[in-house]
């Protein structure tokens, strides 16, 4: 009896190798596959502007040469609404160099990396008549002077195709990966959140015209293939621990070659062994344990100095 559809992924050209740093933006699905990322070894740049939903909010952290319209005061905290909660500060000129540096060093990580990997959540945004954009965070302000909005392909469409020229000029050689994901929005409605991640597919059919764009199915791969609730955490939302390490496997599967997944085990197993929680921490035996693993870390770690550990 088959109880699962047959799904096999397009494999990317371009691999990731040991060594290589990766920047993710995004929802936190992005923040889920970094740190599976960094689990393996590699060097990762995650989502410095905290987590954001929409790709026009995503855009404005490429796009955007002027912090100073984005910030609000609530309180005696300073927010920007370009940033996400985490993003605030005591004094305005404060917060706005945090924003300045926070682009600079996106922009450098975006330089060094051989792959940037972009998570749509929503197309559903919000507006305000004293921001022409859409918020990437609400910071608790009233909701009624926000605007609800559905975007269409094509408003989020030119904002990431000037996003991507912006990237290509940062780095021309960077491998550009779109992915959507399978996190339900259903505080929108279900009905909403699958016209909205409808039109988040479709961006990302638009914006995967070459070879320098690549498409990750990870929506594909929650939503179509383990389609199951126990996939899902308590809110049967996010998806669970289980689901994110089998959308990991694919990601090792679609963009790394047999001998760097083989490296990258190794990687993980050594950081089990590190992570070990002794019984009885006193005893000979754990004290053993305890020097034989740092001395296994110290050697693989020098035999291969483009671990990031």
């Amino acid at each position: 009896m088959k109880l699962q559809l047959d799904f096999n992924p397009d494999i990317s050209v371009k691999k990731i190798k040991i060594g290589d740093k990766i920047t993710l933006l995004g929802s936190c699905f992005s923040d889920e596959i970094a740190l599976k990322l960094i689990e393996s070894g590699f060097h990762v740049c995650a989502n410095p502007f905290g987590t954001i939903f929409h790709p026009t909010a995503l855009a404005n952290l490429l796009l955007t040469d002027s912090f100073e319209s984005t910030i609000i005061q609530r309180d005696d905290l300073f927010f920007s609404w370009i940033g996400s909660g985490n993003i605030c500060d005591v004094s305005k000129v404060s917060l706005l160099k945090k924003l300045n540096d926070l682009q600079i060093s996106l922009f450098e990580a975006i330089r060094s990396s051989s792959f940037l990997f972009i998570t749509f959540g929503t197309a559903y945004g919000y507006e305000r008549d004293d921001y022409a954009s859409v918020v990437a965070n609400c910071h608790k302000m009233p909701n009624d002077s926000f605007v609800k909005v559905l975007s269409s392909v094509g408003e989020m469409l030119q904002d990431w195709e000037m996003s991507s020229e912006r990237i290509y000029t940062l780095n021309p050689t960077i491998q550009l990966v779109f992915t959507v994901s399978p996190v339900r929005h259903s505080k929108d409605g279900l009905i909403e959140n699958n016209r909205s991640k409808a039109r988040l597919i479709e961006l990302t059919n638009r914006l995967t015209i070459s070879e320098k764009e690549f498409y990750f199915p990870s929506y594909e791969l929650i939503t179509d293939v383990l389609r199951d609730y126990r996939f899902y955490k308590e809110d049967l939302v996010h998806p669970s621990q289980q689901a994110i390490d089998y959308v990991y496997d694919y990601v090792e599967q679609v963009f790394m070659d047999s001998d760097t997944r083989e490296f990258t085990k190794q990687v993980r197993k050594l950081r089990e062994l590190f992570s070990h929680k002794l019984l009885y921490p006193e005893s000979i035996k754990s004290t053993e344990f305890e020097l034989n693993t740092k001395d296994k870390i110290a050697k693989f770690l020098k035999e291969n100095p483009l671990v990031n550990w």
